[in-house]
């Protein structure tokens, strides 16, 4: 198939060359042209969406030192925030999964921002879900940061860094140009991001299952502090905690954690 295009490519040069040398003997009319470009589209189209468009490489830059302004933000904002006290030894624990995402870079930086925009859509879309209890199939990413923005669980600067970390994304999926500093920086952005939710706070709302190697008490401490809190606990009350817990009243039922074991547990908690 590439072989026949190449041909027909062949054919449409060697066409204009004898209109050239030979304006007399053979004649090339504007419908002649119009044919030359349609079979030329074959060739140059794979060529055309690689090439670099003006402004982009510098749009990119400027978009990811805005976007790192507001990593930084948010990262002293949760710096701030009230900490638990945490084992030295412990992993923190990442909202967003980035090392399939990193594993891409490597061959393809296109290819990696897009696992990275789907990263971050899986995790918006299971926090939606948690909260609302509907459907988010139709929704896009960015109208899902914006309902998300609604509920008050972000704060502004994380709402237009993950907005702008999208758009990056879609804009290389669509065809700008993008090279593989570039997407390394965008990914690196996402990494420091995870690093601006508190203990309690994270926006993953499905298991832990390596919570122990994070220094965490359960499997869903990481996001507890998102869960609705009871006047008087419920059935759905956390024993350590007192959010309902993310894992639902069968989780909850089954659990043995409770607050006097949580205090026995080092640089965790300091009973007062």
């Amino acid at each position: 198939m590439k072989f026949m295009r190449w041909i027909l490519f062949a054919t449409g040069i060697a066409v204009v060359v004898l209109r050239g040398f030979f304006p007399t003997i053979f004649q090339l009319d504007w419908y002649s042209v119009v044919i030359l470009l349609i079979l030329s589209v074959p060739i140059l189209a794979p060529y055309l969406r690689k090439a670099k468009l003006p402004g982009t490489e510098l749009e990119f830059k400027d978009e990811i030192m805005q976007t790192k302004k507001l990593v930084e933000i948010s990262v002293e904002k949760a710096k701030q925030a009230p900490q638990r006290p945490q084992s030295i030894k412990a992993l923190p624990f990442e909202t967003f999964k980035l090392t399939p995402v990193r594993e891409l870079l490597t061959s393809d930086p296109t290819l990696a921002l897009a696992a990275l925009q789907i990263e971050i859509e899986r995790r918006l879309r299971t926090l939606v879900l948690k909260l609302t209890g509907n459907n988010t199939g139709n929704l896009t990413p960015l109208l899902l940061i914006d309902l998300v923005r609604r509920f008050k669980i972000l704060s502004l600067e994380q709402v237009s860094a993950l907005q702008k970390i999208v758009r990056m994304c879609k804009r290389a999926i669509h065809g700008d140009s993008v090279s593989k500093a570039q997407a390394k920086e965008i990914i690196n952005l996402a990494e420091q991001l995870n690093r601006s939710f508190p203990t309690g706070y994270s926006i993953d709302l499905s298991p832990n299952v390596e919570y122990e190697q994070n220094g965490l008490i359960c499997e869903w401490e990481h996001c507890i502090e998102l869960m609705p809190l009871s006047d008087e606990r419920t059935g759905l009350s956390c024993q350590v905690f007192g959010h309902n817990c993310p894992g639902g009243l069968t989780t909850r039922s089954s659990c043995t954690k409770t607050i006097s074991g949580a205090l026995q547990q080092q640089h965790r908690f300091t009973q007062k």
